[in-house]
């Protein structure tokens, strides 16, 4: 007798994690850069036989990862060097209009999307640790982040236009179809600040990309964007003459666009605005020669941060 799938409308993983030395800052708290490989690696590989993007990518359907949105729980000591996460995975089905830049058309889009929402869990460092680098005295387990992603399905190598995936694949059969959570997200709704906010500060980075900022799928690696703008924000945060050890990254948002390759040249505009003691910091990532802050809208990568002064 042949046995029925049971269709989920998600489905739940947890997972240990463990934190390298340069994974937490100096206050023992997470880095930005850090979540992107807490949220995302156990996607790759715990959650892979059930996920199965390898038979996905056989017939020509691939995961394109295009949101990051990351929350940092920051405490007084930090936390251990352990961690570990909770992720839930849902194929959500979104529609949204897209306005073409070039004319007044809309035109109605439908997407496939994985949705990945981790929950990251540490213990509490109740004091300083007895010498520095050390684990210190710990105490109860507490939220330390969270991160959603979403990945596009798409045809990346059909022709322009056939590109987009509505039925579901048999892999991701065992999933129904979620309504999307919220607006997708886009770059103009990122780039929108809040009232009050001043720009205080303007910096452009360029560089080439090479091989030990590139990944095994043959592109640029999505933490090397956030890294960079890490040290953006440090370069705008000095132009601005605030003191480096006051600022506290909180949350970090990020459309990718499209990929970069190794020998691309590129530039990186950042953009420091403050309202008090809160700090906001938009970012775009340019092939070098363009201005990626004249059109954000066109950049291959866009990146917002929030954080606070203390």
């Amino acid at each position: 007798m042949r046995m029925e799938m049971e269709i989920l409308d998600h489905f739940e993983q947890d997972v240990e994690l463990a934190a390298e030395i340069g994974d937490l800052d100096r206050t023992r708290n997470l880095k930005i850069r850090t979540f992107a490989g807490l949220v995302l690696t156990p996607v790759f590989r715990e959650l892979q036989p059930r996920l199965n993007y390898a038979a996905m990518g056989r017939h020509g359907v691939t995961p394109m990862q295009y949101y990051d949105d990351f929350e940092n729980y920051r405490a007084p000591f930090g936390y251990g060097d352990r961690f570990n996460g909770r992720y839930e995975i849902r194929l959500c089905r979104s529609i949204s209009d897209d306005h073409r830049e070039t004319s007044c058309e809309v035109l109605r889009i439908e997407r496939l999307i994985l949705e990945t929402r981790a929950t990251i869990l540490g213990r509490v460092a109740v004091g300083p640790p007895f010498a520095i680098g050390y684990e210190p005295e710990l105490g109860a387990s507490a939220v330390a982040g969270r991160g959603r992603v979403l990945h596009v399905l798409t045809r990346p190598h059909s022709p322009p236009g056939q590109r987009t995936v509505s039925e579901v694949p048999r892999e991701l059969s065992f999933l129904a179809p979620q309504p999307f959570d919220g607006l997708y997200p886009t770059i103009p709704l990122l780039a929108t600040l809040e009232d009050g906010f001043a720009m205080i500060a303007t910096v452009h980075h360029r560089g080439i990309w090479g091989v030990a900022n590139s990944d095994v799928y043959q592109h640029i690696n999505a933490r090397e964007y956030i890294a960079a703008m890490e040290n953006g924000i440090t370069a705008a945060l000095w132009q601005a003459a605030i003191p480096l050890e006051s600022y506290a990254a909180l949350r970090a948002r990020i459309i990718f666009r499209r990929p970069s390759f190794i020998g691309q040249a590129y530039v990186l505009g950042v953009r420091l605005y403050r309202r008090g003691d809160d700090v906001a910091a938009l970012g775009a990532v340019q092939r070098d020669g363009e201005d990626p802050l004249a059109n954000p809208s066109r950049a291959a990568v866009f990146l917002r941060f929030d954080g606070g002064l203390a």
